[in-house]
C-alpha cells in the first residue's frame, strides 16, 4: 500500500486492487482513484473515479467497507457543535482500517468514538488551518488510540506536533505499508508526509 499526501486533507491511498482519494483539492496534481471520500464543497475531479461518497452512512464498494459520520467544523461546548458540516470517514483498504477526520472542529463524544471503533491509521488535521486546539487534537488521538497517526493540514506539521509535545515523528515523501503487521503494536507511531 502507498499513501500520498497532496496538501490539506487530500490523500491517495493506493491498495493492491483499489485506490481511495480523500477530499480531492483543485491545486493537487492529477488525482487518480476509483473511490472518492469527501466532506468538502466543490471537490476536484478524480481520474478513474467509480463512486463519490459525500454523505453519512455505511457503504461497501470494491471490497472497501466505508462508514461516514456527520461532524462539524466547530463547537460551542463539548456537547453543542457549530460551524459547517463535515464528514468523518472510516474505511479499510488491504485489511488496514483508516479514520480520516476531515475538517473536524470539536471533541468526539463517547458515542462517536464507539462508532469509529478500532483504527490502524488516523488522519487528523493539526496546526495551521486546523479547527482543533492542541488539547482537543491530543484528546482525540488518545480517545481513538490508533497505531499510526498521519497529521494533515497546512505547513509546519512537525513544528505543530512538537508544540503538542510529540517529538521524533518520521518524515517521508510517501508511506508504504506492506501488511497490517508492519504497524506498531505497543506504541503509537507518527509519520509526517511531504506534499
Amino acid at each position: 500500500m502507498e499513501i500520498t499526501w497532496h496538501k490539506d486533507t487530500c490523500f491517495t491511498i493506493k491498495g493492491k486492487k483499489v485506490s481511495v482519494v480523500t477530499d480531492p483539492i483543485k491545486d493537487a496534481s492529477t488525482l487518480k482513484g476509483e473511490i472518492v471520500l469527501t466532506g468538502i464543497a466543490d471537490p476536484a475531479e478524480v481520474t478513474n473515479c467509480v463512486k463519490v461518497f459525500d454523505w453519512p452512512g455505511e457503504y461497501e464498494i470494491q471490497d472497501v467497507p466505508i462508514s461516514a459520520f456527520q461532524a462539524w467544523t466547530g463547537s460551542k461546548s463539548d456537547e453543542e457543535f457549530s460551524g459547517d458540516e463535515t464528514l468523518i470517514f472510516c474505511f479499510s483498504v488491504d485489511d488496514i482500517r483508516f479514520c480520516h477526520l476531515g475538517n473536524l472542529g470539536h471533541s468526539l463524544t463517547s458515542e462517536m468514538v464507539n462508532e469509529i471503533g478500532d483504527v490502524d491509521v488516523l488522519m487528523i488535521k493539526i496546526g495551521e488551518g486546523s479547527n482543533l486546539s492542541k488539547k482537543k487534537a491530543l484528546d482525540i488521538i488518545e480517545a481513538i488510540d490508533p497505531r499510526l497517526v498521519i497529521p494533515m493540514g497546512g505547513n509546519g506539521l512537525v513544528g505543530a506536533l512538537n508544540e503538542m509535545g510529540i517529538e521524533g515523528a518520521e518524515q517521508v515523501d510517501k508511506l508504504y505499508i506492506k501488511k497490517e503487521s508492519d504497524l506498531p503494536v505497543d506504541k503509537m507511531r507518527y509519520v509526517v508526509l511531504s506534499s
